[in-house]
């Protein structure tokens, strides 16, 4: 192809943070437009917060927010026209909305949404002064929050995980600074609030983060026992037992999950109402790769932070970790991946290969892009094998946080 043909291209290079900021702008006011349109209406998700805390405030018992109709009901008490139920979370999830819930429930997500997003433009800013991403890399790294599907989801949802994005960002700075106690308060309170960053306690024994251990388990056990006169014991046992059969549940196995667990059990495993036409008919080979293949996942990740210690990409990785091996994870669960992106970028914008740089960029599509997985087109038979985008593109940015692991460590000897 000669040079001529590609003078269409000159202004858009010469122009590129210009091009980047236009792009930015746009965006930006289709964020501005969804926010306000979603701001405030009836979904899934909050419902089942708002209801839980408000029952709280009532003096109903915990333990029966496990119990699916009798839940179910009070939702439809409090936010008519919307079913939901409080599945796994935990009785302290309940304690998140309490400050809201003495409002009407369009206020109240109206509220919730807004807080979010001031923490959410307080962290961008916070992390852009503290990489010091400036020219080209600014509209770009805004570029990025602004097409990513998972936020969207979240606001969309009322959902806790902007939140719990932004605390895991100051966990993931303060562990970087040395804050031994703050990384330890903030991995304990995410855990206890929402059951998020339990493989942070790995991280924390591999790299032998003892002060930082202890603080998580002692912000755990601080809360367990103060809210435990009001949540009760039988809320706690209500919740384990609901674990358990909620983690064998035919339910995981839809492409909405986008897990191991979903993955495997989606391809190999029939069920008449939620998976009636897998791939083929193997249960055993099913759960068999979905354990293998998880432990494998863990025991790589384990090595490579015990050998490599390169704390930031650590911390990326087990966040990765976490998402894709917790049996649960929907999109907007994947938020927290702008975590381990966003070191990876750090990383990739000191080096030229271009081959990292497009497993890079081919990752983040995978997982920002808002891709029909859940339709019945492809989550049947073969077709299934394309239904898992934001999945492979979390393994994808795994396998990368491996290699960039290691080059870190080579160009260091």
């Amino acid at each position: 192809m000669s040079s001529g043909n590609l003078d269409f291209l000159t202004p858009l290079i010469r122009y590129k943070v210009q091009v980047l900021w236009v792009i930015t702008s746009l965006l930006c006011i289709y964020f501005i437009f969804f926010t306000v349109k979603n701001a405030a209406r009836s979904s899934y998700g909050f419902a089942s917060y708002y209801t839980a805390s408000n029952l709280l405030i009532e003096g109903e018992s915990v333990a029966d927010f496990y119990d699916d109709d009798w839940f179910s009901s009070k939702v439809e008490e409090h936010v008519p026209g919307v079913y939901e139920i409080y599945l796994v979370n935990m009785p302290t999830t309940s304690l998140l909305f309490l400050p809201i819930a003495g409002f009407d429930y369009k206020s109240a997500k109206l509220i919730w949404n807004i807080f979010n997003l001031v923490f959410l433009f307080v962290i961008v800013w916070f992390i852009i002064n503290q990489m010091k991403f400036s020219d080209a890399w600014l509209p770009f790294v805004l570029l990025i929050f602004l097409s990513f599907q998972p936020i969207y989801a979240n606001i969309f949802f009322g959902q806790v995980y902007i939140f719990i994005f932004c605390l895991l960002v100051l966990g993931w700075f303060a562990l970087e600074s040395g804050n031994e106690k703050l990384t330890g308060i903030i991995i304990g309170l995410v855990f206890i609030l929402k059951t998020a960053g339990l493989f942070l306690f790995v991280l924390l024994i591999v790299q032998k983060k003892w002060k930082s251990l202890l603080w998580a388990f002692f912000i755990v056990a601080i809360l367990f026992f103060v809210t435990l006169p009001f949540l009760k014991l039988d809320s706690w046992s209500a919740y384990t037992n609901r674990l358990f059969d909620y983690s064998s549940s035919p339910t995981l196995s839809v492409t909405a999950y986008q897990s191991v667990h979903s993955f495997f059990h989606h391809l190999f495993i029939f069920d008449k109402r939620w998976n009636p036409e897998p791939l083929i008919i193997l249960p055993f080979i099913g759960k068999s790769l979905t354990i293998i293949f998880s432990i494998l996942i863990l025991i790589v990740t384990v090595i490579s932070t015990y050998r490599y210690k390169k704390s930031d990409l650590a911390f990326g990785m087990f966040i990765i970790v976490g998402i894709i091996l917790s049996p649960a994870s929907i999109d907007y669960h994947y938020i927290l991946l702008l975590i381990p992106i966003l070191i990876l970028l750090n990383w990739l914008r000191k080096n030229q290969s271009q081959l990292l740089w497009s497993v890079f960029i081919g990752s983040v599509i995978l997982i920002a892009i808002s891709f029909p997985y859940t339709s019945s087109k492809i989550s049947s038979g073969i077709w299934s094998v394309f239904a898992y985008p934001k999945l492979y593109g979390a393994l994808i940015l795994w396998v990368l946080s491996l290699r960039v692991t290691y080059l870190f460590e080579i160009s260091r000897t």
